[in-house]
């Protein structure tokens, strides 16, 4: 029992000697912006100990410094927020290089900006619900929503106003779910891009703001001819309508090469043959010879 108090009060001996105490002296006080959380020592290195033992020397004297603006900061006036003790830092003197610029803002969207006209608070929404047909908790998101949906929904009903009763129901709804990706990704390239500033490309008619150039008319025009069912094929000519080379639009199909006639088909075939016949075949003197040598051995 001796035994055990002594090593007991011996571990705690060392572990009160090891720690340092927060008073600090030095010849010159070191000079703090707690703005910047900022130190800056000026007093002399010591030479012996400095190559007596460097790590530890450049440690203990590291670990003083921010002692010292440790004790600063603790005079500052503490506030408490929900059980969280911090300081107000006051302006930084120094002003200290930055490697990036400061961070800008990240600029509102079309809809946060119209929730914000229209005071549209947004609610949390629970992560999952009860559904009554499966009888049990389902994500409100995730891998695990898009399995219990297709759980639920192994069966659809044909509405009785359909056009044609034997329509593909899912292959309908996974259309619309891919329509549906596919604008929420084209909203979310536009609100990069406004971010950024970046004019996007109008397709179709455009803007109806500014000037418009009869160049940008006829782009329209042609557009709007093209975005037919058979690309533009059977769509009558406009009165007075000037034809214009389509060029770079969207959904335009590259015009065919006409057929040829059989007199051209014909001179053509020939060109390509002369130009092989006329082509030299390569003649390895040192192969022939050997080859004639060992023909005349064999005889």
């Amino acid at each position: 029992m001796e035994d055990i108090t002594a090593v007991l009060n011996k571990k705690a001996a060392l572990d009160v000697s090891a720690q340092q105490s927060i008073s600090v002296t030095k010849v010159l006080d070191p000079e703090i912006d707690l703005g910047t959380l900022l130190s800056f020592d000026s007093n002399d290195f010591d030479t012996q100990q400095l190559r007596s033992d460097q790590e530890k020397y450049l440690t203990n004297e590291t670990r003083n410094n921010v002692q010292l603006l440790i004790n600063k900061l603790f005079e500052l006036p503490m506030k408490n927020e929900d059980g969280y003790m911090y300081v107000d830092l006051p302006e930084p003197r120094y002003n200290l290089p930055r490697e990036k610029p400061l961070p800008t803002p990240k600029p509102l969207t079309k809809w946060q900006k119209f929730a914000i006209e229209k005071g549209i608070k947004k609610t949390p929404k629970p992560k999952a619900t009860w559904d009554e047909i499966l009888q049990k908790w389902i994500p409100t998101y995730g891998y695990k929503k898009a399995a219990a949906d297709k759980e639920k929904d192994w069966v659809l009903e044909v509405p009785g106003n359909a056009a044609d009763p034997n329509i593909d129901l899912f292959a309908q709804k996974r259309e619309a779910k891919k329509e549906r990706v596919a604008k929420n990704e084209y909203q979310r390239l536009r609100n990069i891009a406004a971010s950024r500033k970046i004019k996007v490309p109008a397709v179709g008619l455009p803007p109806l703001e500014g000037t418009l150039h009869s160049n940008q008319l006829k782009t329209a025009v042609d557009v709007a001819k093209i975005s037919t069912a058979s690309v533009g094929k059977f769509q009558p000519k406009i009165s007075k309508e000037v034809v214009s080379i389509k060029k770079n639009i969207p959904g335009l199909k590259k015009n065919k090469i006409p057929a040829k006639s059989m007199k051209d088909e014909k001179s053509s075939s020939l060109q390509i043959l002369e130009s092989i016949n006329n082509k030299k075949p390569k003649f390895n003197l040192e192969k022939a010879a050997n080859k004639a040598i060992h023909a005349e051995e064999v005889e």
